[in-house]
């Protein structure tokens, strides 16, 4: 606990004294906004990840500001030996500003439902460094993600939108993961390697590990085909946990034809401990105990991206995962992305 509120203190105060270091890279390279809800599961029922949102700034204003925290990610990460450096190497940053929430079956009920996943949110900030090294078709990820569990806004945010949709009411958020707040973190350090590619498809691997609210390992493979103009490492739909995380916006080749690419990942992850299922520190009225969670998960996804413009992409994916948990309220999960892109 006392690691998590060290880092959680430091990453504020470098954010209100809005450290700035130099660096080659274009200030403002593009944006994100990703937007997931679970329309595909059980007949548009809003439950399960019920949904995210976020929004990403990519460039070298990802590394100042007062609402970043690169400065501590690059003092955990930039050092590591494991991240090879030469004179070729390419370096991409970015930060992503996101939400996501998470209801069990039954939302109707103010009581927990104590056979199911509980009701639980955050809100978070994330910082990344892609480092690619072009002549070994490798590249690495580092994020430092910081954000707050248990807000009373969550409840607030799905109620307005339940009013404006006409779904049902979700009357049990005073029983989620840490309500009140509690701050949370999350290292992540991931390699992907080009395996093949050609002019019109390409196929890469991906390796991560996570320590923080989600700790875990896992490895996918991610694959494209179409009209393809962005580098191999600026796809990597395996990247991702719930929301897919903070990406490195690249720009096509000049005077080629709009980009166009049907793509399918697929991901494997031993989970070791999830805050959003097992609670943190604070004192939660309904978590699981780590015999009611399943370990082992497995998720797939598959989409379309199409370009429209000068770099302005927009991609329409599904995604599935295995069940998080045991027990007779055990099963998928399943939501759909709208993901719209603009590189500079």
């Amino acid at each position: 606990m006392k690691y998590y509120l060290r880092l959680f203190s430091l990453s504020v105060l470098l954010c209100l004294t809005g450290q700035v270091y130099a660096t080659k890279e274009a200030y403002n390279t593009g944006w994100q906004l990703n937007i997931d809800n679970n329309i595909f599961k059980r007949y548009m029922k809003d439950r399960d990840y019920t949904g995210g949102i976020a929004f990403t700034a990519a460039g070298s204003r990802a590394q100042s500001g007062w609402l970043n925290i690169d400065l501590v990610r690059g003092w955990v990460f930039d050092d590591l030996p494991i991240i090879e450096s030469d004179s070729s190497l390419i370096k991409k940053h970015s930060v992503q500003y996101g939400m996501v929430f998470f209801t069990p079956d039954d939302i109707s009920t103010a009581q927990p439902v104590l056979d199911d996943r509980p009701f639980a949110s955050l809100f978070y900030i994330s910082n990344t460094e892609l480092s690619v090294h072009p002549s070994k078709d490798k590249a690495y990820r580092s994020s430092l993600t910081i954000g707050l569990l248990g807000l009373d806004l969550a409840g607030e945010i799905q109620g307005t939108l339940h009013e404006i949709t006409g779904s049902d009411e979700a009357n049990g958020w005073d029983n989620q993961i840490s309500a009140g707040g509690e701050p949370t973190a999350m290292l992540t350090l991931s390699v992907q390697q080009k395996q093949s590619d050609s002019a019109n498809y390409q196929l890469s691997s991906h390796l991560e590990g996570n320590v923080g609210f989600s700790t875990d390992a896992n490895a996918g493979l991610n694959w494209r085909w179409g009209r393809l103009n962005t580098p191999w490492w600026s796809f990597n739909p395996s990247h991702h946990e719930y929301i897919a995380s903070a990406v490195s916006n690249a720009r096509g080749i000049s005077g080629s034809k709009p980009e166009f690419y049907v793509f399918a990942s697929a991901n494997i992850k031993y989970r070791f401990y999830s805050s959003l299922l097992q609670g943190q520190f604070r004192d939660s009225t309904h978590t699981l105990d780590s015999n009611q969670i399943e370990q082992l998960l497995a998720s797939i996804s598959t989409g379309v991206t199409r370009e429209f413009g000068d770099n302005l992409r927009v991609s329409l994916f599904v995604r599935g995962v295995s069940s998080e948990i045991k027990g007779p309220n055990a099963r998928e999960l399943w939501w759909a992305s709208l993901v719209i892109n603009r590189a500079w």
